[in-house]
């Protein structure tokens, strides 16, 4: 597949003209879901990972980390479950990588003399750069890690998170003509004034958010307390940690779930996370504290640790204080607060902290702004910093977020720094009202389908091993699982504007059509009617072009402008044998 042509794509930071359907709004990078979807439901496989590059650089690793906010505002929510929308996306993505697991893509030509750097190579970075690479402008890279990914290399558990997949994504971004040079660390082997001297235009600081934050209690200085961030790099890195007898995971994120689940692979005997709220407040996504109890990690709510307890210089045990849960705060969760003389200690051989993480910003020079929260400071529309030619995006700006916002972030900042070249008006990135429109209510009858549960490696082939656990679909089932969309938003979304879809509505044949009303039963747009003389009538208007129709005509009458993929048609048929 090739590279794109770059289109200015400003929808996830300003109003669009055109209206989204609920998933796509609720999505921060603005993804066309609809038209991706529909394209799957057709087994047009490669024209959907095709509309979902357009949006976003890293399809593979979004089908498999995000925390799927577009799947919460699903509308099929409101008569079964929604569309497995993520999963969708990693089928495509997975579909077309090729053997050596690696899609390459065009190299655009520059037509820009404006030299930018991004320091941070991880979803943001890599995704300004790769925006950038896209609008001409030459962008590199500086890494201080040895390998590019950021903590999605460096993080992330390999049973989430395959590394060939991750050097797939990062490759075809290379080979789009992002330059990455890694092992250079900004602050110690290059300078700021370095990096002005070498006549660059423009930075931005995309670093992450990849120190933990201390809990501030004794006792964490002992032996067998781990820091969860560098806990997890040294297990990705192949380093040997040991990690045996009861461990106590300190945390209810998303890094103390992976912490909590990778110390089981290593060995733990028994792994508790120890969490100050309740399983409501928790942040972690759902779906992998799920996977967490399945695998055996254990879960103790409303508890604190006060203290970490020692003997002979390594822990032995963990003071916690029960908690009860107050009115809200400023997070919008309840408030923990501790239940005096309720202090308790258990025994355990090893703690993993993952209490929060937040930037380290020590390489930044004088005059760039740092919040009270050690953040970047910077504007909230145009992401500059008191330096105009200094940009700031990520979980730098933000604190630690998930990889979805961090790239909707990065196609801010790559935005941002386009209208200040180019002289442009940067009122433009203002966010407006997301306008949302849909078709499906609750009053609407709409036939069951049930969303298809992906495969999972079996608990027991999980222990001691980092292999991926979620296995994801098949052909077939991804078509089926497609198919369930509504199609409830605006018909402009069905990628009649871009070009893939334009002839793909029904078309009846007057001679064949016997008036049977089969295509009139099957479609769920209403598009289709008798007329006067019984025969099928299609309102290109109400059309969406799936197929359905042509695949359930007995007698052949109606034809589609493009005809619909066999696997769809394998797969609707065996859905109807299923449903008989």
């Amino acid at each position: 597949m090739g590279s794109h042509p770059q289109e200015r794509d400003l929808c996830s930071q300003a109003p669009c003209a055109k209206p989204f359907p609920p998933c796509r709004a609720a999505c921060p990078a603005r993804v066309n879901i609809q038209a991706y979807v529909s394209l799957i439901s057709q087994g047009r496989f490669e024209e959907a990972l095709e509309v979902i590059r357009r949006y976003i650089p890293f399809p593979a690793v979004c089908g498999r980390v995000c925390f799927a906010p577009c799947e919460e505002a699903c509308q099929r929510s409101n008569f079964d479950a929604p569309v497995s929308i993520r999963l969708l996306k990693r089928l495509v993505s997975d579909a077309e990588l090729p053997i050596e697991k690696r899609a390459r893509a065009e190299p655009v030509s520059p037509k820009h003399g404006e030299k930018i750097v991004v320091i941070g190579s991880g979803p943001a970075g890599l995704t300004a750069a790769y925006e950038l690479v896209k609008m001409g402008y030459p962008v590199t890279v500086f890494e201080g890690d040895s390998r590019p990914g950021g903590m999605l290399r460096s993080c992330l558990p390999r049973y989430r998170l395959p590394e060939d997949v991750l050097d797939a994504e990062i490759g075809y971004l290379a080979d789009s003509g992002v330059e990455v040079r890694t092992g250079v660390t900004v602050g110690r082997d290059l300078r700021f004034d370095d990096i002005w001297g070498k006549g660059y235009a423009a930075i931005l600081i995309a670093v992450g958010a990849a120190r933990s934050r201390r809990m501030m209690i004794d006792g964490e200085d002992l032996e067998g307390v781990f820091d969860a961030l560098e806990f997890l790099r040294d297990v990705n890195a192949g380093a040997a940690v040991d990690l045996r007898g009861r461990v106590a995971v300190v945390g209810g994120g998303n890094v103390a779930v992976d912490a909590a689940r990778t110390a089981l692979r290593l060995g733990a005997d028994e792994v508790v996370i120890l969490y100050r709220r309740s399983r409501e407040e928790m942040p972690a996504i759902a779906g992998e504290v799920e996977e967490a109890e399945v695998e055996g990690v254990k879960l103790r709510f409303l508890s604190s640790p006060t203290a970490m307890l020692g003997e002979g210089g390594r822990v032995r045990a963990v003071e916690c204080v029960r908690m009860m849960l107050g009115e809200p705060d400023e997070s919008g969760r309840r408030r923990p607060i501790p239940i005096e003389g309720s202090e308790e200690a258990e025994p355990f051989d090893a703690v993993i902290i993952a209490v929060g993480e937040g930037p380290d910003l020590s390489f930044l020079p004088e005059g760039i702004g740092v919040t009270r929260w050690n953040a970047v400071e910077v504007d909230p529309v145009t992401l500059q910093t008191s330096v105009p030619n200094v940009f700031a995006g990520g979980d730098a700006v933000t604190g630690p977020t998930s990889v979805i916002d961090a790239i909707a972030s990065g196609k801010h900042a790559a935005s941002a720094i386009d209208l200040y070249l180019r002289g442009g008006d940067m009122t433009l990135l203002k966010e407006g009202a997301i306008e949302e429109k849909t078709w499906a209510t609750e009053e609407d009858i709409i036939v069951e389908r049930p969303r298809h549960t992906p495969s999972h490696l079996s608990p027991d082939a999980r222990i001691g091993n980092f292999r991926e656990v979620e296995l994801g679909y098949t052909r077939d089932e991804g078509i089926l699982e497609a198919y369930r969309c509504l199609h409830c938003g605006p018909c402009s979304e069905c990628l009649v504007d871009e070009g893939l879809c334009e002839a793909d509505r029904a078309e009846v044949d007057e001679g064949l059509c016997s008036g049977c009303g089969t295509c009139v039963l099957v479609c769920r747009f209403n598009a289709i009617h008798k007329d006067e003389n019984g025969v099928a009538r299609v309102d290109e208007g109400l059309c969406k072009g799936c197929g359905v129709c042509a695949a359930s005509c007995p007698e052949r009458a109606i034809a589609m402008g493009k005809p619909p993929d066999a696997s769809l048609i394998r797969a609707l048929t065996a859905e109807a044998v299923e449903n008989e």
